[in-house]
């Protein structure tokens, strides 16, 4: 019987050593698989970053090439500058040997004692790069662009751009009027100035003279006032632009009633002028107790479209 109860004892000894060792097992079997998954965080994080910095070294390696062509264009442009001073240069040394030789190579008369007209005239005074370049054309500054390399009598030797707004005095503005005015064939005295850029317009006078010659843009516009009558009668009022207190230009207003009424008007004219010519608003007449209303209901404004500059020829 005791050895029976040992035998029990024995069995139980191992059973409880076994499943203590299990227990130990399974707790560093967990232990190793929390490392691994530290590790492999570490590594993700770690590739994560290495990612990061490769997308950075890419994009800076973007930047360089991209200035690399950069630079590479600049020193090709810069190549191609410095060929074409060392065939000036070259031009310029010929056309000193040819004086020491007594060889004659003076431009044109015609291109030395006036603006040139044409890239014919600019190559007589020394131009030899291809580009834009402005000339005198009939009454205005033309751009045209040459092509030295070509022959004159080659259609792509010159090539005509356009005209070139050259204006050598501003002259634009805008006036209204800030009282009722009912005189006629007298400047209109616009006496509040918007805009007098160039201060060709005197608001004391109501008088714009041109600074320069050329064409000038003028616009007149506002209301006439009627005053109400005791019978039906027709009432009018008609306005003009002058210059040199010519008539130019004319606008009427009229009115049949026997009520109090206000009429619109407006014209616009395009005038060649010549510099120190006057132009003024005047009433050239109007029915009894008419007139001309104020405030943003009547403005004059005129500017410079284009100047004659053919004057500033003989000055050279």
């Amino acid at each position: 019987m005791a050895r029976f109860i040992k035998m029990h004892v024995f069995i139980g000894c191992l059973v409880l050593l076994a499943s203590c060792c299990c227990s130990i097992n399974a707790s560093n079997v967990e232990e190793q698989l929390l490392q691994l998954q530290d590790s492999f965080n570490e590594m993700r994080g770690s590739l994560a970053e290495k990612s990061s910095r490769m997308d950075a070294l890419e994009l800076q390696v973007a930047q360089l090439t991209s200035q690399v062509i950069q630079l590479q264009s600049v020193e090709n442009q810069n190549k191609i500058l410095m060929e074409e001073i060392a065939q000036l240069n070259e031009m310029r040394k010929t056309r000193v040997l040819d004086q020491a030789n007594g060889i004659s190579n003076q431009p044109s008369t015609n291109a030395i004692n006036q603006m040139p007209t044409s890239c014919e005239d600019l190559r007589e005074i020394g131009h030899t790069l291809n580009g834009l370049y402005s000339v005198m054309g009939m009454k205005s500054v033309e751009s045209v662009y040459c092509d030295f390399s070509n022959a004159t009598n080659d259609s792509g030797y010159q090539t005509w751009i356009g005209h070139v707004d050259v204006k050598s005095s501003p002259a634009y503005f805008f006036v209204r009027r800030n009282q009722t005015f009912n005189e006629t064939k007298t400047p209109i005295p616009f006496d509040i100035v918007q805009l007098n850029e160039g201060a060709a317009y005197d608001q004391n006078s109501g008088v714009f003279t041109a600074p320069v010659t050329g064409k000038y843009y003028f616009t007149v516009s506002g209301m006439a006032a009627f005053p109400g009558t005791y019978i039906t009668t027709r009432l009018f009022f008609q306005i003009g632009l002058y210059k040199n207190n010519e008539a130019m230009a004319f606008a009427m207003a009229d009115n049949v009633s026997d009520y109090y009424e206000n009429e619109s008007f407006s014209f616009q004219s395009t005038l060649e002028l010549i510099k120190g010519d006057q132009i003024s608003v005047q009433i050239y007449s109007m029915s009894q107790a008419a007139s001309l209303m104020t405030g943003t209901y009547t403005q004059f404004n005129g500017f410079l479209l284009e100047e004659d500059i053919t004057q500033y020829l003989y000055m050279l």
